[in-house]
């Protein structure tokens, strides 16, 4: 019980350290970003994929703030942590409640600002399908 606890502080610790105004704005700026993107249909906008763009925007704010707020080395290292865990929680979380939603009676027209036209038919017809048959999701 005592290695329990002592193993949940620690994780207690470190998520507290991390830097969650970095790690909220980051999440919110992409998914802007993303669902302007969605919605202008540029030609580079489908031949990046999101994963790709959602790590260059979140390198690119890391080192704006890197250098607006004058970091030390340390400071930056936590700032690193921060972009890797906010991708594995956007990833992880973010991403699969949007799904859950979609697939479970969220409007297209409020789903159409989140994901492309070809993942919400394809999470709308789910319901017949495994999830091995799912394409790119």
């Amino acid at each position: 019980m005592k290695t329990t606890t002592e193993i949940l502080s620690q994780i207690g610790r470190y998520v507290s350290s991390l830097d969650w105004a970095y790690m909220l704005t980051f999440i919110i700026i992409t998914i802007g970003i993303n669902s302007y993107c969605l919605n202008r249909k540029t030609e580079a906008a489908v031949k990046t994929r999101t994963r790709y763009r959602v790590a260059f925007i979140g390198l690119l704010y890391g080192c704006v703030l890197y250098f607006t707020r004058k970091y030390t080395v340390q400071q930056a290292e936590i700032l690193f942590q921060s972009f890797v865990f906010a991708l594995v929680f956007h990833k992880l979380i973010i991403e699969a409640v949007v799904y859950w939603l979609v697939k479970n009676g969220l409007p297209d027209t409020i789903a159409s600002h989140l994901l492309d036209d070809k993942t919400i038919q394809a999470l709308k017809g789910s319901a017949l399908k495994t999830p091995d048959e799912h394409e790119g999701i």
